[in-house]
C-alpha cells in the first residue's frame, strides 16, 4: 500500500482572511467542478465538523459516486483539512471506498493577496490505484483547476473584510 499526493496552487488577489473565509464554505470549495453536486451543508461555527454530501456524476452517468465529506482540522487563516467517505455506483452496483481522498486547503500570504494550495491525498492504495490514479492524474488535474479558478474569482468578487 501506498499513498498518492498531487498539489495545486493558485494566487488569489484577496486577503488571507477573506479567502480563507470563504473556503470555509464547502460549496465555494467545489462550485468550479461541474459534474459535482453540494448539497446539505452543516457549518459548525469552529469549523471542525462542518459536512457536505456531494454527489459526482461522470461517465455521462454512469458512475455515480455519493460522497460525504467532513472538515477533521480547521486552524483559522491557514489550513482547513477534509476527509470523505465515498460510495461508488457503477453498472448498478455499489462499492464502498475504504479510503477517500483527504484535501487539505493552506492559505499563505503572497504579497497582498493569497496564495491557495490544494493539496490531495490519497491513502493506502494498492499498486493498481497507484496506476490508475497516475493516468487520472491529468484529467483531475484540469478538474482542480477549474474548482481554484472559480474559488479565486469568488474569493475576489467579495467585499474584502476589515480583519
Amino acid at each position: 500500500m501506498t499513498d498518492f499526493t498531487r498539489t495545486f496552487d493558485i494566487l488569489i488577489d484577496a486577503s488571507v482572511h477573506d479567502v480563507f473565509e470563504y473556503c470555509r464554505d464547502p460549496r465555494h470549495l467545489f462550485e468550479g467542478w461541474p459534474e459535482l453536486d453540494v448539497t446539505d451543508v452543516v457549518m459548525t461555527p469552529e469549523g471542525v465538523g462542518t459536512t457536505a454530501h456531494i454527489v459526482g456524476r461522470f461517465a455521462k452517468g454512469m458512475i455515480v459516486e455519493q460522497i460525504e465529506r467532513t472538515y477533521t482540522e480547521v486552524v483559522p487563516d491557514e489550513r482547513i483539512v477534509s476527509k470523505a467517505h465515498v460510495k461508488v455506483r457503477l453498472l448498478g452496483r455499489t462499492k464502498d471506498v475504504g479510503n477517500g481522498p483527504v484535501f487539505t486547503c493552506l492559505f499563505a500570504a503572497t504579497g497582498g493577496g493569497t496564495t491557495l494550495t490544494l493539496v490531495v491525498l490519497e491513502e493506502d492504495i494498492g499498486w493498481w490505484q497507484n496506476l490508475a490514479e497516475s493516468a487520472s492524474a491529468v484529467l483531475m488535474g484540469k478538474k482542480v483547476h477549474g474548482m481554484l479558478a472559480a474559488i479565486k474569482s469568488g474569493a475576489e468578487s467579495r467585499t474584502p473584510s476589515a480583519a
